[in-house]
């Protein structure tokens, strides 16, 4: 059965094809910004390109494949990306955006290391996104960000809502798990703030929906190609459910603010 990260992969792919105009993998460098424990940075490496990822943490150390000695810790002060500035062709990021507290730093820093003409492209939830928040499953944790009411996490707590880490925990343990996630672990941003940040870094923004239904491998887009008015299903899908941004390194543009 295909993985997450291997149906990730194939979308990317197509991605750098499509939009970036990329076609010879071998001679495309790739970076995995948020790579967790390296299994996106190894597809990709599988798929042919010159891939590297990095992380706030080394999740990788109990890891064994080969893509290890490709994947680097991002220093946190100053804040940091472990690699010269122009290096990459593209850069590419999934579910990783709505967990950075420091979204103007990391955009800044990824067009550090972006060529010139170089692509960023990140797949994340959207602000208002449905039916539940996507890492602890509590409904509209995502609504209320930066401050969701303790009771409202009793509530889901009392019946019975756990995510995969938290079945053996109380309820109050939970609550209080789930209350230090949302303040430290999570941030939600409209698209609109999304965009007006990557004009300010990059000089350009683009949310491609089309293309991200025609091509996504997520439920919510597999469903929306049954249905016509594609602006439309695009914005909801954007807004309701996933997102996908794409940013260009291009000559002299962007308030590119170094450290």
């Amino acid at each position: 059965m295909e993985t997450e990260y291997a149906k990730a992969a194939t979308f990317l792919n197509t991605a750098i094809i499509d939009i970036c105009r990329l076609d010879r993998p071998s001679q495309t460098k790739v970076m995995d910004f948020g790579c967790g424990g390296g299994e996106l940075t190894n597809h990709l490496l599988l798929l042919g390109y010159d891939t590297y990822g990095c992380d706030i943490k080394p999740y990788w150390q109990q890891k064994s494949h080969a893509t290890v000695e490709r994947l680097a810790q991002i220093s946190l002060t100053p804040y940091r990306l472990p690699y010269e500035s122009d290096t990459f062709d593209v850069v590419v990021s999934t579910s990783v955006l709505e967990h950075a507290q420091n979204k103007e730093e990391l955009f800044q820093e990824i067009h550090r290391v972006l060529k010139v003409g170089g692509y960023s492209m990140h797949i994340f939830p959207g602000k208002w996104y449905l039916p539940t928040e996507p890492h602890i499953y509590v409904p509209l944790v995502n609504f209320f960000w930066p401050k969701c009411p303790r009771w409202w996490f009793a509530v889901w707590a009392l019946i019975g809502v756990r995510n995969e880490f938290q079945r053996d925990k109380s309820w109050k343990e939970v609550v209080e798990v789930n209350d230090e996630y949302c303040m430290r672990g999570l941030s939600y941003w409209s698209n609109r703030r999304y965009r007006e940040l990557s004009f300010e870094i990059f000089g350009n923004y683009s949310a491609p929906t089309e293309f991200f239904i025609n091509h996504g491998y997520g439920g919510a887009a597999k469903l929306l190609r049954r249905f016509p008015f594609r602006r439309l299903s695009g914005w909801l899908l954007g807004e309701l459910r996933m997102n996908f941004i794409v940013q260009q390194k291009l000559p002299n543009e962007g308030l590119l603010r170094t450290t």
